[in-house]
């Protein structure tokens, strides 16, 4: 949860320095263009006026659009690691937002790291737990008195029946 209160807190302070900088630029236009003419320092001035209103304006919308995205994320992980929600329907629900959009935006924050511990099993959250792989069984046969039994992989086995050695198929048999 942590990352993802950085990243709200960095898009923050980004689209809060581009607003103030489409409000500022157009007070310096103004003052540089009507004093370029006495002072050399004031094309400085022009020069960041308009700069700062460009960013400003084409920049402001897009990152204040992506700071509720990144509220939205922070609010996801802070209903899984506080609320214990954990499928889909009730993530969607908590957001209120559609199943496709609960799940892609879950989908980014386990991506981006903002939900560390969890993997996705299908539509619902579930611990990783690292569980060991199991060891591969076969069923097979005997061939000399026909009973079944299982054998895992690289083992040998001992029909029950006959006392006939049985091993585990090789590799993809």
């Amino acid at each position: 949860m942590e990352l993802a209160e950085k990243a709200k807190k960095r898009n923050f302070i980004l689209a809060l320095v581009f607003t103030i900088g489409l409000v500022a630029g157009i007070p310096c236009i103004v003052l540089g263009a009507v004093n370029m003419d006495d002072n050399k320092g004031f094309v400085a001035l022009l020069v960041f006026g308009i700069v700062g209103t460009v960013l400003g304006f084409y920049g402001s919308p897009l990152l204040w659009t992506r700071l509720a995205t990144v509220n939205q994320e922070l609010t996801l992980v802070k209903a899984v690691t506080q609320e214990h929600l954990h499928t889909v329907a009730d993530l969607a629900q908590r957001l209120s937002v559609n199943g496709k959009t609960a799940s892609a935006t879950l989908n980014n924050c386990i991506r981006k790291g903002y939900l560390v511990g969890f993997i996705r099993e299908g539509d619902q959250l579930v611990l990783n737990e690292n569980r060991a792989l199991a060891p591969t069984t076969y069923a097979v046969q005997c061939p000399y008195c026909g009973a079944s039994l299982t054998v895992q992989k690289g083992d040998s086995a001992k029909c029950p029946y006959c006392g006939s050695v049985l091993t585990a198929p090789k590799k993809g048999n």
